[in-house]
């Protein structure tokens, strides 16, 4: 059996190479392009069996690629994973809507490379989720991940479950979560604030607004995050788990 091919497209020299020699290591054949528009002329040649795609590229982007590929899927059947900015959830949804099997977030480690291409080539070719489709499910997934703190895990399952909803209350409260589990505390006030905004009663992002100013006010807080849904850990998850810089 041949070594499955990837293309990395990245309009910075020293990416792709760092890319190619950990993926080469691995034992991946692995191919290079500099922009979008160069990606699609080699997709035209050659469909590798995954792409690895930075979105923030000139001349053509990694979304606008996304798109073409959405809309000629059968002629490139090739699995991708997205490399984002940090903390940029919003973006990685819109990429996974568009048929994206994975993201990656800036900067990533060699082994959180190697583990993403390895998982995303043992999936089958690109499918598309109906939408809702287990959704109660997949929040509930997020919540476990959060509970025993594997929060790359829950960013994970957050941003496919975006792609059902993204502006469901529960998402957004969840999404308030995982920002503020990295430290993104602006990032954090504002999916919280989005959610109240869209249903003032719903108290898990009430009370996490209020924890959260209550945090930056004195460093501390007695109210516990709350993730919603039916989650015995609820209690467990204190304001630690979080830091206010």
């Amino acid at each position: 059996m041949s070594a499955p091919t990837i293309l990395v497209v990245d309009d910075e020299a020293t990416i792709r190479t760092s890319v190619r020699i950990c993926l080469e290591e691995a034992g991946y054949v692995v191919h290079e392009a500099s922009n979008g528009s160069q990606a699609m002329q080699q997709l035209e040649q050659d469909v590798p069996d995954l792409m690895l795609l930075d979105l923030a590229m000139p001349v053509m982007d990694g979304m606008l690629v996304l798109a073409e590929m959405h809309n000629l899927w059968a002629r490139y059947p090739t699995r991708v994973i997205v490399v984002t900015a940090h903390g940029s959830v919003k973006t990685a949804i819109q990429a996974i809507r568009l048929g994206a099997s994975d993201f990656l977030e800036k900067p990533f480690s060699p082994d959180d490379l190697r583990l993403s291409v390895a998982s995303v080539l043992r999936e089958d070719r690109p499918q598309f989720r109906a939408a809702g489709e287990g959704y109660v499910e997949s929040l509930e997934r997020v919540r476990r991940a959060l509970c025993v703190r594997q929060f790359d895990l829950a960013e994970r399952e957050l941003t496919r479950v975006g792609t059902m909803s993204d502006n469901d209350v529960a998402f957004l409260n969840l999404a308030g979560v995982v920002q503020e589990a990295h430290g993104r505390v602006e990032s954090a006030r504002q999916f919280y604030s989005r959610a109240v905004a869209r249903d003032s009663s719903y108290r898990p992002a009430q009370r996490n607004l209020c924890r959260l100013t209550e945090l930056e006010r004195t460093g501390k807080t007695s109210l516990p995050i709350a993730l919603g849904g039916d989650v015995a850990d609820d209690q467990e998850f204190q304001q630690t788990t979080c830091k206010v810089p």
